[in-house]
């Protein structure tokens, strides 16, 4: 795992890039993220959620800044707002402030590795898969720290680039996007 010091070498020689970077957002050990204000909202569309097909059953919405009223038990996709890439010996690991944690709130429901060669060709936002297990509504934010992106070298580097591999589906993103079947 790199420590502050680590995280800044590798942002000088680019083998991690992160636009915009703020310095006082680097941690002992991570850097926090920041969400941003588009978010897909899961909606109940009356039939079933099938992965080998392309349910539509996400409403995009752009908050301001009165934020958005999450419900108990809602499940969004949002996504940072730093643009994140990572070189072909980096990976790193998502997880949630503990801040959020301590609101119920949980940032990513499965997808927690950023494979390294992430962001590779363009720099991208990371899906934040987010889950409120609070059984109050909570109020989230535009720019609010939401998540925490911790950094680790590869023994050796991959010889499959995320970015470079043809199956990868989530390349170069800049908003949430809802899944895409593998089929």
């Amino acid at each position: 795992m790199l420590s502050d010091q680590d995280i800044l070498k590798a942002m000088k020689s680019g083998d991690i890039v992160i636009e915009p970077f703020n310095k006082q957002h680097l941690g002992p050990d991570s850097v926090d993220l920041t969400l941003d204000n588009t978010l897909l909202i899961a909606q109940q569309i009356g039939e079933i959620v099938d992965p080998r097909h392309n349910n539509q059953f996400f409403k995009e919405v752009v908050m301001d800044d009165e934020g958005f009223l999450l419900l108990p038990g809602m499940f969004i996709l949002g996504s940072t707002r730093e643009r994140i890439s990572l070189s072909d010996n980096v990976a790193a690991q998502l997880e949630g402030r503990s801040t959020i944690g301590r609101l119920g709130i949980m940032v990513h429901v499965t997808a927690g590795v950023i494979h390294a060669g992430f962001g590779k060709q363009k720099p991208s936002a990371l899906t934040l898969e987010i889950y409120s297990v609070n059984p109050n509504p909570v109020r989230i934010y535009p720019g609010m720290k939401i998540a925490q992106l911790s950094f680790f070298y590869l023994h050796t580097q991959t010889n499959k680039p995320y970015d470079e591999t043809p199956h990868s589906k989530y390349k170069a993103q800049l908003k949430p996007r809802p899944p895409i079947s593998d089929q």
